[in-house]
């Protein structure tokens, strides 16, 4: 058989596939590029790709049917996914501010998204960050210019909540776009959208995607600002998650319920047996927190993600070094929400003074709670600490 015609056979056989059947598990499009009727066909769907398939750049049935999903687990109209959670910070920063415009970031962020805010200055973008007590601290802070409040709760490292209700009431009386990156409680545990908010960010990497085997990220929101991310964000920077990283995302949601609910659990458990330990100075987490975050958490949180922070009684940096490779069950590594349990040290050996800035002392650890026993992280935490600084 000749090449042209076996090429020829493939191509009808495809089109003429049209059977009916519902597959249990979403269907894998792992296809660049799709077909159309006719020429009329494809100038209709190219004047609007955003809700069509032309090419998996912008739009794909897997990835639409993970968008729809969020969007419907956020309570939002619409959502866009990006290969990155950072790929989605930074198409929505790029979509959102323009020359002269000034981004409001709270509390402490993922250094990559504070990072990007800066590099705009390129562009005559401003941006200051704020560490917020008071809503003063927030009203106090905001410019003419200001056109996003940006941050994260809780937030990274130190993960102290924010009142959202009374930022998004703050926000909209001067027509400034509020924008959370809410990864740490998952769609499960806190919906923003619902106390205000205007977007969403979430790391797909991390509980959504929920096996540490994909990289990616989402935007949700109202269907105005959502699609303009998409024309000009997501077109423009071309951060595309691929079918199968959206399929995995959408294997993850099918479980996200019963994971989050048994991680709420755990963490309580294992933040009880490190209370009161002396080698530890300070463990951060709102379960444990003060009166204030705690009635935050009581208004906005239905249950706990199982990420925190300790800072180690000393900063000594040979002790720290001695905690860190002692730990058996718990693995040094970067993001989290998967199954095995992590711990990074926020001290890399050179960035001392970007911890200062960030008020976090050289022995400040963060931590994630994987599905392990809990029972077992707590041993190997208190093995470790033992070595670090005796047994207690």
């Amino acid at each position: 058989m000749k090449e042209s015609n076996l090429m020829n056979i493939c191509t009808e056989v495809d089109k003429m596939q049209n059977e009916t059947y519902v597959p249990m598990s979403a269907p894998i499009v792992q296809t660049s590029s799709f077909y159309f009727a006719n020429y009329e066909d494809f100038i209709g769907v190219s004047e609007d790709e955003k809700n069509h398939y032309v090419y998996t750049r912008g739009s794909n049935p897997t990835t639409k049917s993970l968008e729809l999903k969020l969007a419907q687990l956020e309570g939002g109209e619409q959502c866009k996914v990006f290969a990155s959670g950072m790929a989605a910070i930074s198409a929505t920063l790029f979509t959102l501010v323009s020359a002269g415009d000034h981004i409001l970031m709270l509390n402490t962020v993922y250094g990559e998204a504070v990072a990007f805010a800066k590099y705009m200055s390129k562009f005559g973008v401003s941006v200051d960050r704020v560490d917020v007590e008071t809503m003063s601290d927030i009203e106090n802070n905001i410019k003419e210019t200001t056109k996003i409040i940006y941050f994260e709760s809780p937030s990274s490292q130190k993960f102290e909540l924010l009142n959202l209700s009374a930022i998004a009431d703050l926000a909209k009386v001067r027509h400034i776009y509020t924008v959370i990156d809410a990864t740490w409680a998952s769609p499960i545990f806190q919906h923003p959208l619902a106390a205000g908010i205007d977007i969403v960010i979430h790391s797909l990497s991390k509980y959504i995607g929920g096996h540490s085997d994909i990289v990616g990220g989402a935007v949700i929101g109202k269907r105005s600002v959502v699609d303009s991310i998409f024309e000009h964000g997501h077109q423009s920077l071309g951060a595309v998650s691929s079918p199968f990283n959206s399929w995995l995302a959408l294997r993850g949601l099918r479980t996200l319920p019963v994971r989050m609910q048994h991680l709420s659990k755990a963490i309580t458990m294992l933040l009880d047996g490190l209370a009161g330990d002396q080698r530890i100075k300070r463990i951060y987490h709102p379960y444990i927190a003060n009166e204030t975050q705690r009635q935050l958490a009581d208004k906005y949180l239905s249950g706990y993600g199982p990420l925190f922070a300790i800072d180690l009684t000393d900063e000594s940096f040979e002790k720290l070094k001695i905690f860190v490779d002692a730990l058996e069950v718990m693995s040094i590594g970067v993001s989290w929400g998967g199954f095995e349990s992590l711990v990074l040290p926020a001290f890399k050996g050179n960035n001392a003074a970007n911890l200062a800035e960030r008020g976090l002392p050289v022995s400040h650890i963060r931590m994630y709670l994987g599905l392990e026993d809990p029972s077992t992280v707590l041993s190997d935490i208190k093995q470790a600490l033992d070595k670090a600084y005796g047994a207690v």
